[in-house]
C-alpha cells in the first residue's frame, strides 16, 4: 500500500470520526503528493465549509469533481455555497447532477427550478418546478415561483392563475401574491381581489411589510378606477411602511458620488483584444425609464444577446473598494489588473448566452441601471464598450419608481424626497463622465424613443455600430425571456399612455413635482440638446 494510500484512509477515518484537524493534516499531505487526488480535495473542502471558508470550500469541491470525484455531499454543500454567493449558474449546474441521479426527489426539483428562473432558463424553470408542483412539494412557492416564469415568458393568464393559488395555499404571505399581480402590469384587478385587499389593510395579523405590499397592489387597483386620490394615498402609505424596514443609506451614498465626481479614470485606450471577443453594451438610466424597452430593441438584432441586469460589474467595484478605495483606483489599475477583470467580467456575462448564439453573437447587453454609477469603471475595462443612457421624464419616471416595489435594492423609491436626491445624484454623475468619456456615450430621450421609434432605433442602431434590421422595429414580437418588471409592456407595440402620467398626481406631490420637473429641465440641456 503505498504511502498517499495510506494517508488517505486515515483522512477518511478522522473525517468520519468527526477528528477534523487530523482528517485535514493527512489529506493535505495527500495532495501535496498527488495534487489530483478527487477524495482528499472533497475531504479539505468538507472542512472549509465547515469552518464557513466559502471561497476555499467551493474551488476545492470544484477541483475535486474536476478530477472525478463526486459524491451527495460535495454536491449539496456546492449548491449551498453557490446559491449563498449567487453563483446561480453553478448552483445549477450542479443541482442538474444531483436531479439526473435522483429525479424523483421533488425538493431538488424545486431548487432546479429555481436556480433555473434565476439564470434565465425559463423552459427549465418550468418543467422542474411544475414537476415540483405536481409532487405536492412547496406548492405554495411552486406555484409562486412558476408564476414568475410564466410572466417572463409572457402568458400573463397563467401567471396571474399561479399567483392565485399562491395566495389560497399561503395566506399567511398572500400579500407578496397581490404584489406580484399588481407587477403583472397589464392584468385587471377584479373585485374579489379588491375586497380581499381592503379588507387585509384593516386587519392587525399582518406585518408592516405585508401591509405595505396590500396597499402597493391597492395603488394599481385605484389607478384602474382613474382615482388618483386614493391611488396616490395607497403608495404612500406603502411606502411610509417599507421605508423602516428598507431605510436609504444616504451619507454613504453621497460619500461614494462625491468621491466618483472627484475621480479621473484612465485615459480609454483601445486595448489589444481577441477578434471574436464580445462587445458589451451596457444600458443605464434610473430604473423604469426605458432601459427594458431599449434592450428588448437591441436584442432582437441578430447579432446582439441580452442577459440580464447583471451585478458584475458592481462587483469589480466593491473589490477595488477593498483593495484600496474604488475612485482612487481608477486612475491607477495596472494593465495586467485590467487585463484580468475584463477577462472576468466576460466570463461571467458569457455564462447567459445559449450555446448554439455564443458563436454568432458579437454584442452582449448588461441592462444594470445602477451601472451609471460605473462607467469609468466600465470605460478603463472595455473602451469599445457602448453606453446608452435612457433619460425619461423625471417626474414620470420618480412616480413610477415610488410606486413600485423593488425586491433588492433601490432602497432611496420609497421616499420622494430620496427619489430627488438619487435623481439630482445621477445628473452630476452622468455629466463628470459625459466629460470624461465625450462622444462614448449616447443619450436616449425615451420620450423620443416613442413617439418617433422609426428614427430613433436606426439612430441607436448606428451608435452600437449595427447594421438596421426590420425585427428591431418590430421588437414586441420578440420571444425571449424578460426578467424584470416591464415583461408585458415590452411585448406591446409603443405605447404613448406612459408619457405624463405624473400630472395626474401633480396635486398630491406638488413640490416634489416641481423638482423633478426642474430635474428634467436640467438633464434635457445637459444630454439632449
Amino acid at each position: 500500500m503505498s504511502r498517499e494510500v495510506r494517508n488517505l484512509e486515515e483522512a477518511r477515518a478522522f473525517y468520519s470520526q468527526g477528528k477534523y484537524s487530523s482528517a485535514g493534516i493527512y489529506a493535505r499531505k495527500v495532495v501535496r503528493r498527488v495534487p489530483d487526488n478527487g477524495e482528499a480535495l472533497a475531504i479539505l473542502g468538507h472542512l472549509a465549509f465547515r469552518s464557513r471558508d466559502v471561497v476555499e470550500a467551493k474551488n476545492h469541491y470544484c477541483q475535486a469533481l474536476a478530477n472525478g470525484f463526486e459524491n451527495d455531499e460535495v454536491l449539496n454543500n456546492l449548491v449551498v455555497l453557490s446559491e449563498n454567493r449567487e453563483d446561480y449558474f453553478t448552483a445549477y449546474q450542479t443541482l442538474a447532477r444531483l436531479v439526473a441521479k435522483a429525479p424523483q426527489e421533488i425538493k431538488l426539483q424545486f431548487r432546479l427550478g429555481l436556480n433555473a428562473s434565476r439564470i434565465g432558463k425559463m423552459d427549465e424553470a418550468e418543467q422542474a418546478l411544475s414537476i415540483a408542483l405536481a409532487g405536492g412539494e412547496q406548492t405554495a412557492q411552486a406555484s409562486l415561483n412558476l408564476g414568475h416564469v410564466y410572466k417572463a415568458k409572457g402568458n400573463t393568464a397563467k401567471a396571474a392563475q399561479l399567483y392565485h393559488d399562491y395566495i389560497a395555499l399561503d395566506p399567511q404571505n398572500q400579500a407578496t401574491g397581490y404584489w406580484s399581480l399588481a407587477d403583472l402590469k397589464n392584468y385587471r384587478f377584479t373585485e374579489s381581489d379588491e375586497q380581499a385587499l381592503t379588507t387585509n389593510v384593516a386587519s392587525a395579523q399582518f406585518s408592516a411589510a405585508s401591509q405595505s405590499l396590500f396597499h402597493f397592489a391597492l395603488n394599481r387597483i385605484y389607478e384602474q378606477h382613474q382615482d388618483y386620490g386614493k391611488a396616490f394615498d395607497a403608495a404612500k402609505r406603502a411606502n411610509q411602511l417599507m421605508q423602516p424596514l428598507r431605510p436609504f443609506k444616504v451619507q454613504p451614498f453621497t460619500d461614494l458620488v462625491q468621491r466618483l465626481l472627484a475621480s479621473k479614470p484612465l485615459s480609454p485606450i483601445q486595448t489589444t483584444s481577441p477578434q471574436k471577443s464580445l462587445i458589451p453594451i451596457f444600458i443605464v438610466g434610473m430604473p423604469r425609464s426605458g432601459t427594458t424597452l431599449s434592450e428588448q430593441i437591441l436584442a432582437s438584432h441578430s447579432l446582439v444577446e441580452a442577459t440580464d441586469e447583471l451585478p458584475y460589474m458592481e462587483r469589480l467595484a466593491l473589490e477595488l473598494e477593498m483593495a484600496g478605495g474604488y475612485s482612487r483606483m481608477l486612475s491607477q489599475l495596472p494593465p495586467e489588473k485590467i487585463a484580468a477583470m475584463r477577462a472576468s467580467y466576460l466570463v461571467q456575462a458569457s455564462q447567459y448566452l445559449p450555446k448554439e448564439q455564443q458563436a454568432s453573437a458579437r454584442y452582449i447587453i448588461d441592462k444594470n441601471p445602477n451601472n451609471f454609477m460605473h462607467i469609468g469603471l466600465i470605460k478603463v475595462l472595455f473602451p469599445e464598450a457602448k453606453i446608452i443612457n435612457v433619460i425619461r421624464d423625471a417626474a414620470d419616471n420618480g412616480l413610477g419608481v415610488y410606486k413600485q416595489h423593488f425586491s433588492r435594492g433601490h432602497d432611496y423609491s420609497y421616499s420622494l424626497e430620496h427619489i430627488c436626491l438619487y435623481w439630482q445624484a445621477y445628473l452630476q454623475l452622468m455629466s463628470h463622465w459625459q466629460n470624461c468619456f465625450a462622444g462614448d456615450i449616447y443619450h436616449l430621450c425615451f420620450e423620443s424613443l416613442v413617439h418617433d421609434p422609426d428614427a430613433q432605433i436606426p439612430a441607436m442602431l448606428d451608435y452600437c455600430g449595427l447594421g438596421f434590421e426590420e425585427s428591431c422595429l418590430r421588437f414586441y414580437e420578440s420571444t425571449r425571456t424578460v426578467l424584470t418588471p416591464s415583461a408585458s409592456q415590452v411585448r406591446r407595440p409603443m405605447n404613448k399612455k406612459a408619457i405624463g402620467q405624473s400630472e395626474h398626481y401633480q396635486h398630491y406631490m406638488a413640490d416634489e413635482y416641481q423638482t423633478l420637473k426642474d430635474i428634467t429641465a436640467k438633464a434635457h440641456q445637459l444630454f439632449l440638446t
